[in-house]
């Protein structure tokens, strides 16, 4: 009661009491689920459409081998799978069933009626009890089709799953791997909950967490180059198959649709995590294997305290110098609370380069005091931008890796600054963002989403301190399309081959746009969520003259949706609420 008390307190002094009530009164009356709710209703497949694609005649017609590994099954979930795969709106499939029960299997008898029932279902059965690898690949053997669908024994494919899948094909004639959104259905089946709006692909978050999960689909001959799974990782088998299967291709599309129901168990690892703690090692060790794989072999990968979510740590013997550039300076006891902050880290080479564009001297004489050599202070006019100020400090910088931190803000652990440094030395990594709070413990930025709020805009914005966010996503190393916030690090050579920020920019849409220019340069804007940053004061917003100048530049962009922020989420608040 105690701990709910201080988290309403908090609610309360970060909201306001009116936000406050209507967040509980939310949660009370389950406002999520109603939401999710209208929007099954709103994406129903109706009577019409279901009609229209059954009579679609794709140009390319695949046929689609639904491996599914059964183990003592129960009847009726067994059906309910068979149900929404023979409804399916696409009908060139083949259903290849492996009971690994064993000799005493409660299956034969309806495994032999099924069998017999329909041409296109195969059955294969085990003497000797199977794990899910060995009993998934013995469905593998007896799959014809020219893409492997991987489906579990008791869940449910939406009806129009395969057809989604043959018209990406179609649409896109070189996909290796289809992966979709997800949902969790009751046991009773008659409930959907919990959808899983997922981004496209996103090497840093599948390298974090296996957000693939259902429904992966892959060519077979992927799955060949790849190889089958290994049993070396049951309980992640799936988790290390996907990995190899990135590996080997990037030809590996997303569809932003709903077309796997989840059956929710109360011993599975969503429910209840401690049931399968094996399985998260599993995962652990599949995200190590495949770092050693692709020859990253300075990456060490640890379990974080979100079961089935790990962090990936990287360990460089070298550590380059590094430019901290501040110029968002409000007042001088801030600025030292940066500046110890910085001093307080244990990052060994370092310069830190203050744009001053104060009419007074005020801060070179404050600097003075610390009578350290790698603080100096660039003197500048007052009419300079954000931007100007930033760039004009990057000008002077000596270090192969820039840092831009705003002078009302503190790293909160002594690891910050090597954190960055470790992360963004990856060779295709080209802009770092940090996660930052303001003072009064809300979030500030966890990530940007182009299109939100018809710009751009932080993802989580004035969450609560000790959240977690969206599946996870706060606490989440991942790729975004921006970032901004009271920290970021960007690479000296990108910063040069993009000819640095855009002066015209006044605000933060500076930041956005500098990192849109870079991944244009087909490299990486990664979120770390390790590197925590406090800010003591707000920061630059957005201008009307900013917004004007990036819907211009980025008019392209804009009309197409986020690649990592998924086009069923909200684009107008920043909570990953449905649309």
């Amino acid at each position: 009661m105690k701990e709910k008390i201080k988290k309403i307190d908090s609610y309360i002094k970060a909201y306001g009491i009116r936000k406050t009530v209507g967040l509980l009164y939310e949660k009370a009356t389950h406002k999520d689920q109603k939401d999710y709710e209208r929007w099954l209703e709103r994406h129903k497949i109706t009577e019409t459409i279901r009609e229209a694609q059954k009579e679609t005649v794709f140009n390319k017609q695949p046929c689609f081998s639904i491996v599914v590994p059964l183990y003592k099954t129960q009847e009726k979930y067994l059906k309910e799978l068979l149900e929404s795969i023979k409804g399916q709106t696409y009908s060139n499939w083949e259903l290849c069933l492996s009971d690994g029960s064993g000799l005493d299997s409660p299956l034969k008898e309806v495994l032999k009626e099924l069998e017999y029932s329909d041409s296109r279902i195969k059955v294969i059965s085990s003497k000797e009890p199977l794990k899910i690898a060995e009993n998934t690949n013995a469905a593998i053997e007896i799959a014809t089709g020219d893409y492997i669908v991987f489906a579990d024994h008791d869940d449910i494919l939406s009806i129009d799953a395969l057809y989604e899948c043959a018209k990406c094909i179609n649409e896109n004639p070189k996909v290796d791997m289809i992966y979709s959104d997800e949902d969790k259905v009751s046991m009773d089946g008659q409930t959907y909950f919990e959808p899983h709006f997922k981004p496209d692909l996103n090497v840093d978050l599948l390298c974090s967490v296996n957000y693939f999960c259902h429904l992966v689909v892959v060519k077979r001959q992927l799955l060949e180059q790849a190889g089958n799974l290994n049993g070396e990782y049951n309980g992640a088998q799936d988790y290390d198959f996907v990995l190899r299967c990135v590996e080997k291709t990037d030809a590996v599309y997303h569809i932003p649709k709903i077309l796997y129901h989840w059956r929710a168990h109360m011993d599975s690892t969503a429910e209840n995590p401690e049931s399968k703690r094996y399985a998260f090692e599993a995962g652990r060790r599949a995200i190590q294997k495949h770092y050693e794989r692709i020859g990253l072999k300075d990456a060490y990968v640890e379990e974080t305290a979100y079961p089935g979510t790990y962090r990936t740590r990287y360990k460089y013997a070298d550590k380059p110098k590094v430019s901290i550039i501040i110029d968002e300076i409000t007042k001088k006891e801030l600025l030292g609370k940066t500046l110890q902050s910085i001093k307080e880290n244990d990052y060994p080479d370092y310069e830190v380069i203050i744009v001053d564009c104060t009419e007074k001297k005020e801060i070179e004489e404050f600097v003075e005091k610390y009578q350290d050599k790698r603080i100096r202070v660039k003197r500048g006019e007052k009419i300079w931008t954000a931007s100007k100020r930033k760039n004009e400090g990057a000008g002077c910088a000596k270090g192969e890796y820039l840092i831009f931190l705003a002078g009302n803000a503190e790293f909160e652990d002594k690891e910050g600054i090597s954190e960055l440094v470790s992360t963004c030395m990856r060779s295709n990594v080209g802009v770092l963002g940090a996660r930052s709070y303001y003072k009064n413990g809300t979030l500030e930025h966890a990530g940007c989403v182009i299109g939100m709020n018809g710009s751009a805009g932080s993802l989580f914005e004035h969450t609560l301190r000790g959240e977690k966010g969206y599946f996870s996503h706060i606490v989440t190393q991942m790729q975004y399309s921006a970032v901004a916030g009271a920290c970021m690090m960007v690479k000296k050579d990108a910063f040069d081959k993009v000819k640095g920020f855009d002066e015209a920019y006044k605000g933060e849409l500076g930041k956005v746009d500098l990192c849109l220019k870079i991944r244009n340069k087909h490299m990486s804007v990664v979120y770390n969520p390790y590197v925590k940053v406090m800010r003591w004061s707000n920061g630059l917003r957005n201008n009307e003259n900013d917004e004007k100048l990036f819907k211009k530049q980025w008019a392209e962009i804009l009309e197409k949706d986020d690649p990592y922020y998924n086009k069923n989420l909200s684009l107008s608040v920043s909570g990953c609420n449905i649309r």
